[in-house]
C-alpha cells in the first residue's frame, strides 16, 4: 500500500465530480515532470490525500491503475486549460471529502523540522510546485492523525484510520501476534525438519484476504512458510551469523522471519512474495534495523542479503535490483 498527495486548485471540484485525477504526460514544453510521472506509480487500493489551495480536503482510494487518456472535456472550461497538453494519465478514484478541511499552514513549523526529501513539502514547509507527489511515511502518519482528530463522518474516518493502520502495520510488524504464536508454537514443538521442502518454490499467485477493519484487500501470510525459512537458515541471522541471539525452548537459536521484498508490495510482482526464497532469518537487532534504522545502514544489510538470495529469487521467477529493493525501505 502506498499513499500519495495531490495538489489540486480549480480542477479539484471537476475531478471529484468525475471520480478521477488527471494529469498530462509532459509539460507544455514537452519535458517530463515528476508530478505527472508519479501518476504511473499509483496502484489499485492506494490512498491519496487531496490538497486544494493549501488545505487537505479529502482522502480517496484508487479504483485501478492509471490509464492513458486525452484531457477530460470538462477541463476545456477551466481557466488554466492552456497549461496542459492533451495526452495524459487518468486514475479512477473513490473520493471521501472531509467534514472539516486541514490547513497545512498550521503545521508549517513541524513540516520544516521534519523535512523529507521524497515527500510533498519543501524545506520551507510549503507544498511542492507539482501535481502528484509521493508522501513520506512520517508525513502521512502525521497528517492522517491530525485529520482523524477533526473528522466526524464515519465513512471518512474509516478510510483515514484504515490508511493509518496499514502504514503502521507495515512499519511495525510483518506478522501479527496470532501468526507469531503459530510460528513459535511450531518451532517449540520440534517439528520434523527433514520434512521441509528444500526445492525452489513453484509458481503461485499471492494469497489475499479482506481486512476486517478497513474492508480492503491485503496480502495473506502463511506462518508455516516462515517456519520453513528459519529452519533452512539454520536458525542463524542471514546478515551476521555471529550476532547475539538467545535459545528457544527447543534448543535452537532465536531468529525472526522477514520478507526481504515487503509482502505489502505484492502488486508489483506477478507471483506470491510469501515464499521461502523471499523470507529471511534475522536476529532481532538486524530485523529492527530494517524497520527503524537509517537508510545507509539498511542498505548495507539489504545489499548483503540480496546478493546471497538473488539466484534463488531468479530461479523462482523474481528479478529485483538493489535500487528497487532499497526504495521499498525508505
Amino acid at each position: 500500500m502506498a499513499i500519495f498527495y495531490v495538489f489540486q486548485g480549480v480542477t479539484y471540484e471537476l475531478e471529484k465530480e468525475g471520480g478521477y485525477v488527471w494529469s498530462p504526460q509532459l509539460t507544455k514544453n514537452g519535458k517530463k515532470n515528476s508530478g505527472y510521472s508519479n501518476m504511473m506509480k499509483i496502484k489499485k487500493g492506494d490512498f491519496i490525500l487531496h490538497n486544494q489551495n493549501g488545505k487537505v480536503v479529502a482522502i480517496s482510494v484508487a479504483r485501478d491503475c492509471y490509464e492513458i487518456v486525452d484531457r477530460p472535456s470538462e477541463f476545456d472550461q477551466s481557466q488554466t486549460v492552456d497549461l496542459w497538453n492533451k495526452e495524459g494519465y487518468l486514475v479512477k478514484l473513490k473520493y471521501y471529502p472531509f467534514d472539516e478541511d486541514l490547513n497545512t499552514a498550521d503545521f508549517r513549523q513541524w513540516l520544516i523540522d521534519n523535512y523529507k526529501k521524497n515527500s510533498a513539502f519543501t524545506v520551507n514547509g510549503r507544498g511542492k510546485q507539482q501535481y502528484m507527489c509521493n508522501l513520506a511515511e512520517e508525513h502521512a502518519v502525521f497528517l492522517l492523525e491530525k485529520a482523524i482528530e477533526i473528522q466526524k463522518n464515519p465513512e471518512v474516518l474509516m478510510h483515514l484510520k484504515g490508511a493509518l493502520s496499514e502504514i503502521l502495520d507495515e512499519k511495525n510488524s510483518e506478522y501479527n501476534q496470532v501468526e507469531k504464536d503459530l510460528i513459535n508454537n511450531d518451532l517449540d514443538n520440534n517439528i520434523d525438519e527433514d520434512q521441509v521442502d528444500r526445492k525452489i518454490s513453484r509458481f503461485e499467485s499471492q494469497m489475499t484476504m479482506v481486512s476486517k477493519s478497513t474492508g480492503r484487500t491485503i496480502p495473506k501470510r502463511n506462518p508455516k512458510r516462515a517456519v520453513e525459512a528459519l529452519i533452512l537458515a539454520g536458525y542463524k541471522c542471514e546478515y551476521n551469523p555471529s550476532d547475539r541471539t538467545f535459545t528457544r525452548k527447543n534448543g535452537k537459536q532465536y531468529t525472526e522471519p522477514h520478507h526481504l521484498i515487503p509482502i505489502s508490495k505484492y502488486q508489483d510482482f506477478d507471483r506470491s512474495l510469501d515464499v521461502k526464497e523471499n523470507i529471511v532469518s534475522l536476529c532481532s537487532h538486524c530485523h529492527n534495523l530494517l524497520h527503524y534504522g537509517r537508510g545507509d545502514e539498511k542498505k548495507e544489510v539489504l545489499e548483503k542479503i540480496l546478493f546471497d538470495r538473488q539466484d534463488q529469487l531468479l530461479e523462482y521467477g523474481i528479478s529485483i535490483s538493489l535500487e528497487q529493493l532499497s526504495g521499498y525501505y525508505k
